[in-house]
């Protein structure tokens, strides 16, 4: 028996409202699911895929967004979606020492400080506990101060976190496993979860339904909690058109999950409390 968290990244004011809708119907299905919203969408920040599908002219505002707003508001109404801040303008920035780097990595303490307003805004109003990273990395000290003031994170497996567990970070096998023995852990009054699948259409091309729900489900299973991951721009051709090759195959994997022992699917904020009934043996972690 396992429990899911969906979540649906990198939603802003660019994002085509009747795609939301459609995902809805089509693949979410009354299942919840964590709406990963970016608050000030920066020109390009998903990269060239989604700028393509993007509505045109679009508010570098997203809660300004009447559409967007409405149905954020509506599906909460309905207790169909947790909002989730995801970043704040989801755009990549340069460093001193290096490349250009995740918004969250390394950010200035001015940004910092600006992720934490964003954070509570969206708490007063969405009554948003969820902070999802950009990329799902995460410099340590940003994360422990979201986490101190009860903000849960789903993000990336680090690499200092599988060596710890004494296994390879290099090794696909190694990281599975290192997720299959410590899905989550908690950080105070938070949680912190790892992402446990991303999945996009080029899967498509790649497996079944089926054989993905297997492969997944072989790291959820065991620890009996995981995240799954899509992206609204995955759901829309080049035209605009929904993409309805990929919402059939993300329905068909959700059904396949629940097959194989995911027998309930909710939020990230709901997901500590979860954890305490079902595995309550389990050791917390007091930081990260």
């Amino acid at each position: 028996m396992a429990t899911i968290c969906l979540r649906l990244d990198d939603i802003h004011s660019g994002t085509p409202p009747h795609l939301l809708t459609a995902l809805d119907q089509r693949v979410w299905r009354d299942r919840p699911v964590v709406l990963g919203v970016v608050p000030f969408p920066a020109p390009g920040c998903l990269g060239d895929p989604a700028t393509q599908r993007e509505t045109l002219g679009f508010a570098r505002h997203s809660l300004a967004d009447p559409d967007l707003r409405a149905y954020l508001d509506r599906q909460l109404r309905l207790r169909k979606a947790d909002v989730a801040v995801h970043g704040l303008t989801h755009a990549d920035h340069s460093t001193a020492n290096g490349p250009a780097v995740a918004e969250l990595v390394a950010p200035s303490q001015r940004r910092v400080d600006m992720l934490l307003d964003v954070l509570h805004t969206f708490r007063d109003e969405f009554g948003t506990s969820t902070l999802i990273p950009p990329h799902n990395f995460i410099d340590e000290s940003v994360a422990a101060r979201c986490t101190s003031e009860g903000f849960h994170l789903s993000r990336a497996l680090m690499n200092h976190e599988v060596i710890a567990l004494g296994l390879d970070p290099d090794s696909p096998d190694d990281r599975a496993e290192a997720k299959r023995r410590r899905p989550c852990y908690t950080a105070g009054q938070a949680l912190v979860i790892y992402q446990t699948a991303a999945i996009s259409a080029k899967h498509l091309r790649q497996t079944t339904p089926s054989e993905l729900a297997a492969s997944i489900m072989s790291v959820i299973g065991p620890g009996g909690r995981g995240v799954i991951a899509f992206h609204w721009w995955d759901f829309l051709e080049d035209s605009g058109e929904i993409n309805d090759a990929f919402v059939a195959f993300a329905a068909q994997l959700l059904d396949a999950c629940q097959q194989l022992g995911a027998d309930q699917f909710m939020p990230i904020a709901d997901l500590l409390g979860a954890a305490t009934e079902r595995h309550p043996n389990a050791s917390p972690q007091p930081h990260l």
